[in-house]
């Protein structure tokens, strides 16, 4: 008897006493990155409460006291909205004799009688609809759950309660894919073959620099199980996001943590540290305003990500010899930059360049450095000595073919690890 509200309230007496599935805590920067720069989102637990979307940069905002965040008009409002659901006050605005959905079951609902909320759950089969309050089967208001590691269910919200209707958004687990939410039904698709869905332009498109950085696979978007159980009280892994961790709480579960702003998990010390010294193998856009930044590696410092928004959109790499330095925002010759993100070892990595051929033997000092240049040639003899200043370390190789007399001086420069000049007389 799908879509009767009558049902509904005959269902009130059935009160089933069972635990219900546990509400996944929206990430709401993962959230960010599905839906166009500017846009607000609502918040899962709190109608007051909402927050201004720029990429993965994330401003929580609060209404004034007495108002309530619209999702759909994208201001605050006297009237409570539909789709709010407040953990703490789930009939919160509602009338005397309405229904307020719940964020722990796809078929949970609470009944807003005059002495408070009364707890009730739909037929096997449907969900409950707060914009119709109403009953309804599954198809018409899909609603996902996932199993956890620990056999219980968690409900992932409805998107659409939290994103307005009318617009596109891309997917957490896909990149062609979209949503669409629909009278705040979310409806689900992907782009033609070829194409992926670009967030910005909130369209399909050819992929480019794109590198699809919407999808994190986070487990409060997607209902993919996420860890769980633990066994030391304290102990902490990386989560998907740069800035967010689990920790183990001490019921032995996990938690998802987030780190203070401008801070980043590092998977060696096990906890937050500046973005710059993480070691953690994640999308470095998410959280900074910059356009270039160092990408992780755990050998050296020579690509970097190209950032929108803090929005990964391609990841690049310096040219031989040179080295990314996030903090002039360019790439740089000489000494490599001493970044735990990239270079965790503390190479020093002093640039180089290939050895020109050269012909005779030299040998010198150098004011500011050693060289030690080895050559050999045929139908060629004789020496020179001269002086080099630089760092060069190396062996050159060359041949050369010539028949001369008399003396001749001139200027080479070999660079072998380095660089290095000298003069010196050819017989």
């Amino acid at each position: 008897m799908g879509g009767q509200k009558g049902f509904i309230i005959a269902a009130v007496a059935l009160l089933v006493g069972c635990a219900a599935p546990a509400s996944a805590d929206v990430n709401v920067t993962a959230l960010c990155l599905l839906v166009s720069s500017g846009n607000y989102v609502g918040s899962q637990s709190d109608c007051s409460t909402y927050y201004q979307c720029q990429g993965s940069q994330v401003t929580t905002l609060t209404c004034p006291t007495g108002y309530y965040f619209d999702k759909n008009a994208q201001q605050c409002t006297t009237s409570v909205p539909s789709t709010c659901v407040s953990s703490a006050h789930p009939c919160l605005g509602k009338a005397v004799g309405s229904f307020a959905g719940t964020s722990t079951s796809c078929g949970g609902y609470y009944y807003c009688g005059s002495s408070g909320a009364i707890r009730g759950n739909c037929p096997t089969g449907e969900n409950f609809n707060p914009t119709t309050q109403a009953c309804v089967y599954a198809n018409s208001y899909p609603c996902q759950t996932a199993s956890d590691n620990d056999g219980s269910l968690t409900v992932t919200p409805n998107l659409c309660n939290l994103v307005k209707n009318n617009i596109y958004f891309g997917s957490a687990s896909n990149c062609s894919g979209w949503n669409f939410c629909e009278n705040n039904v979310m409806r689900s698709g992907t782009c033609a073959p070829g194409l992926v869905f670009n967030v910005r332009a909130s369209n399909c498109g050819y992929q480019t620099t794109s590198s699809c950085s919407q999808v994190t696979n986070d487990p409060s978007l997607t209902g993919l199980s996420s860890p769980t159980t633990c066994t030391s009280q304290g102990s902490t892994i990386a989560a998907k996001a740069c800035n967010q961790y689990y920790m183990c709480s001490a019921s032995l579960s996990y938690q998802l943590m987030t780190c203070p702003a401008g801070y980043y998990y590092d998977t060696i010390s096990k906890g937050c540290v500046t973005r710059m010294q993480a070691r953690n193998n994640c999308d470095r856009c998410v959280g900074t305003t910059a356009s270039f930044v160092n990408a992780y590696s755990a050998s050296n410092c020579s690509d970097y990500l190209y950032c929108v928004n803090g929005v990964q959109k391609a990841v690049e790499s310096c040219p031989t010899n040179f080295y990314f330095n996030e903090n002039s925002g360019s790439c740089v010759g000489g000494l490599e930059p001493q970044f735990q993100c990239c270079n965790p070892t503390g190479s020093t990595g002093i640039a180089s360049t290939s050895a020109p051929s050269t012909s005779g033997s030299s040998s010198g000092s150098s004011s500011s450095g050693s060289s030690t240049d080895t050559s050999s040639g045929s139908s060629s003899s004789g020496s020179s000595t001269g002086t080099s200043s630089g760092t060069s370390t190396g062996t050159s190789t060359g041949t050369s073919t010539d028949t001369s007399s008399g003396s001749s001086t001139g200027t080479s420069t070999d660079t072998a690890s380095g660089t290095g000049t000298s003069t010196g007389t050819k017989k």
